[in-house]
C-alpha cells in the first residue's frame, strides 16, 4: 500500500511539475516584462534607432516609398511602428508610451516562440530516449530544463536585448526562436512541406528585421537538412524553404539595391566597421582617414570654429544625419588594418570573456562537469549537426559580431541558442550517484541565474530613480520628459515641418520628433565651448550662420553654468535653452 502510495505521488508530483513549473516561470518573464516597459514608458525612454524607425514607418504609411526605402534600417519593425502610429494617431505625451507597448507585444510574441522551440527540445529529449537509446540515462529533469529555459530567456531578454530599446532585436530574436523550434521538429521526425515552408517565412521575416538574417538564413537552411535523417526526402524540402526565403527578401534587397545602386543586401555593417575598427569620426566624417575614401556628399561644414554642420537636403526625417546614414558615407572604404583589427577583436575577445566567464561562469563550469561525466564519447561525428547543430548558428553570429561591433542586442537570442543544445544533450550514466549530481548541478545554475536576474533588475531601478529621464543615460538637468522642449517650440510659435538648429547631439535630440520639426545643422556639444565662452561678436557670427540654414529656432542641450545666455529662453527648470531667430536674421 505505501508503495502504490509512493508512486501516486511521483505521478502527481511529475504532473506537478510538468503544469506547473513552465506557468510560474511564464508568469515570471510576463511580470518582469511587464516591469521593463512600465519603466521605460514612465521615463519617455527612447533612443535614436528608434526615431528613425518611427520617421520611416510614417513614410511607409504615407506612401513615399523613395523616403522610406533604406539600406541601414530594415523595414518590418518600421511597418509595424508606422502602422500602430497611423492606426492610433496618438498625442505628443502618448507617442513614446505606445512604442514602449508595441514592444511589450513583440516581447510576448517572442517569449511565445521561444516556449516553442524549448518545447520541441524537450520533446526532441523525450523522443531520443524512446526511439534512439537502448539504454537508460541520467539528464536534466524537466522541471529543470523548463525553469532553466525561461531564466535565460528572461536573462538575455531583459539584460542583453533590453526591451526598452526601440530596436528590431527583440523582433529578429522571435523569429531566431521561431526557426529554431522549427529546425527541432524536423530532428523529431516531422519533415512535412509545411514545416519547411514556415521556416523559408520565417527566415524571410527575419531578414526583413534585420540584414544580419541573410546570412545566417543559410547557415540555418543548412542545419535544417543535415537535422534531416532522409536526405533524398530532405532536399527538395528545403530547396522550397530556400525559395519561399527569396521570396520574402528578394523584392527588398532589389529595392536597396536599385535605390545605391549597386547590389547590397544592406549597408550598416560597413558603416560599423568603419566606424568602430577604423576610428572615423560619426557623424559628420569629412574625408578623414587618407585610406578610407571621400566622402560623394558630406555633411556641410558652415563654419570652422566652432564647427557647425549643416544637412537640410537631400535627406528627410527628423535628423538627416540618423536617417539615412549611408548616404553622408557614401564614398567610403572600409580599410582593412591589422593593428586596428587585432585592437577590436581584443575588445570582442574581453566581451564575450565577461558575458560567459563572470555572467554565466556557474553555467560554463557545471555543463562541462556533466559533459565530462556523460556518454558524448560514444557519439560519432554524423551526429554532430543533428545533435548540436543549433550551436552553429550561436558561433557564427558571434563571429560575425567580433570583427565589428558587439552588443548584448545583437547576440542575446544567439546565448539562448548556445546554451540550448548543450543542455538538451546532457546525459550520464543511469545511478543514483549522477542522479544527485544533475540535480544539485541543475539548483545551483537556477540560483545564480536567478540572482544574476536579481542584480540587473536592481541596477536599473536604481539608474531610473537616479534619472528620471532615460534609465539607461544620466543627463546634467534634462526635461521632465522630451515633450516639454516641443512644447516650449510650439509656444514660441513653430509648427510641425519646420527647421530647427542644436547645439548638442542630434542623435539624442528626441524633442525634434514629438514636435514634428527637422534638425537641419548642428554644433556638436564638445565643441561648442567657444561658442559659450566667446565675445558677444562670435556669438552673433554664430547665431547669424545657424539663421542661414532655413533654422527658426536653436535648441542648447546641456547648456554650461558659465554660458552666457542673453536672448535665450530656458526650458522648464532644466538646462536645456531655445534660441527663437528671426526672419529677419
Amino acid at each position: 500500500m505505501e508503495l502504490v502510495q509512493n508512486r501516486v505521488f511521483i505521478i502527481a508530483d511529475k504532473a506537478f511539475q510538468r503544469r506547473w513549473v513552465p506557468i510560474l516561470f511564464r508568469l515570471m518573464a510576463i511580470t518582469l516584462g511587464g516591469l521593463h516597459a512600465w519603466a521605460a514608458v514612465i521615463s519617455y525612454s527612447m533612443n535614436a534607432d528608434g526615431i528613425s524607425y518611427l520617421d520611416i514607418g510614417d513614410a511607409y504609411m504615407r506612401g513615399d516609398w523613395n523616403t522610406a526605402i533604406s539600406s541601414v534600417w530594415s523595414p518590418l519593425y518600421s511597418w509595424m511602428l508606422g502602422l500602430v502610429m497611423y492606426l492610433l494617431s496618438p498625442s505628443m505625451r502618448w507617442e513614446f508610451p505606445l512604442v514602449h507597448l508595441v514592444n511589450f507585444v513583440i516581447y510576448l510574441a517572442a517569449l511565445s516562440c521561444f516556449e516553442f522551440f524549448w518545447r520541441q527540445l524537450w520533446h526532441y529529449q523525450e523522443y531520443k530516449r524512446v526511439f534512439t537509446s537502448s539504454e537508460r540515462y541520467v539528464s536534466l529533469p524537466e522541471w529543470a530544463w523548463f525553469a532553466l529555459g525561461y531564466i535565460l530567456f528572461i536573462w538575455s531578454s531583459l539584460h542583453l536585448i533590453e526591451i526598452w530599446a526601440v530596436t528590431p532585436d527583440m523582433l529578429m530574436a522571435a523569429f531566431v526562436y521561431l526557426a529554431a523550434g522549427l529546425i527541432v521538429r524536423l530532428r523529431i521526425g516531422f519533415i512535412t512541406w509545411r514545416t519547411f515552408i514556415l521556416l523559408g517565412i520565417t527566415l524571410g521575416l527575419g531578414y526583413l528585421t534585420k540584414a544580419v538574417m541573410l546570412p545566417l538564413a543559410f547557415i540555418f537552411l543548412g542545419i535544417a537538412l543535415f537535422s534531416v535523417e532522409n536526405k533524398r526526402q530532405g532536399g527538395p524540402r528545403i530547396l522550397v524553404a530556400l525559395m519561399v526565403f527569396l521570396l520574402f527578401s528578394a523584392p527588398f534587397i532589389g529595392a536597396i539595391s536599385k535605390s545605391k545602386g549597386k547590389l547590397t543586401f544592406g549597408e550598416a555593417g560597413t558603416l560599423t566597421y568603419v566606424r568602430h575598427v577604423n576610428g572615423l569620426p560619426y557623424p559628420h566624417w569629412q574625408g578623414e582617414g587618407p585610406d578610407n575614401g571621400a566622402p560623394k556628399h558630406p555633411s556641410r561644414k558652415i563654419f570652422e570654429s566652432p564647427a557647425i554642420y549643416e544637412f537640410s537636403a537631400p535627406i528627410a526625417g527628423t535628423y538627416p544625419i540618423s536617417y539615412d546614414p549611408s548616404y553622408w558615407y557614401e564614398g567610403v572604404v572600409a580599410q582593412f588594418d591589422l593593428e586596428q583589427q587585432l585592437s577590436r577583436l581584443i575588445s570582442s575577445s574581453l566581451f564575450y570573456f565577461d558575458l560567459f566567464f563572470r555572467q554565466q561562469g556557474v553555467l560554463i563550469v557545471s555543463v562541462i562537469v556533466l559533459y565530462l561525466m556523460s556518454h558524448w564519447r560514444r557519439f560519432s561525428w554524423v551526429d554532430l549537426v543533428p545533435r548540436w547543430g543549433l550551436i552553429i548558428p550561436a558561433l557564427v553570429a558571434f563571429g560575425m559580431y567580433a570583427p565589428a561591433w558587439v552588443e548584448g542586442r545583437y547576440i542575446g537570442m544567439f546565448v539562448v541558442l548556445f546554451w540550448a543544445d548543450l543542455l538538451a544533450n546532457i546525459c550520464l550514466p543511469a545511478s543514483q550517484t549522477f542522479h544527485r549530481l544533475v540535480l544539485i548541478l541543475s539548483v545551483i545554475m537556477i540560483l545564480f541565474m536567478l540572482m544574476n536576474i536579481m542584480a540587473f533588475n536592481l541596477e536599473g531601478f536604481h539608474d531610473l530613480n537616479e534619472d528620471g529621464n532615460q534609465p539607461v543615460k544620466t543627463q546634467a538637468r534634462p526635461p521632465s520628459w522630451p515633450g516639454e522642449v516641443a512644447e516650449a517650440l510650439h509656444g514660441l510659435g513653430l509648427q510641425p515641418g519646420d527647421k530647427v538648429a542644436v547645439i548638442g547631439y542630434g542623435f539624442d535630440s528626441f524633442w525634434a520628433r514629438l514636435a514634428r520639426v527637422q534638425i537641419v545643422a548642428e554644433m556638436l556639444e564638445e565643441e561648442a565651448d567657444p561658442f559659450w565662452l566667446g565675445d558677444p561678436s562670435l556669438q552673433s557670427q554664430v547665431i547669424q550662420v545657424f539663421a542661414t540654414t532655413g533654422a527658426k529656432a536653436i535648441v542648447a542641450e546641456n547648456v554650461p553654468s558659465y554660458a552666457s545666455l542673453t536672448g535665450w529662453r530656458q526650458v522648464g527648470n532644466s538646462n536645456y535653452y531655445i534660441y527663437r531667430l528671426s526672419e529677419r536674421q
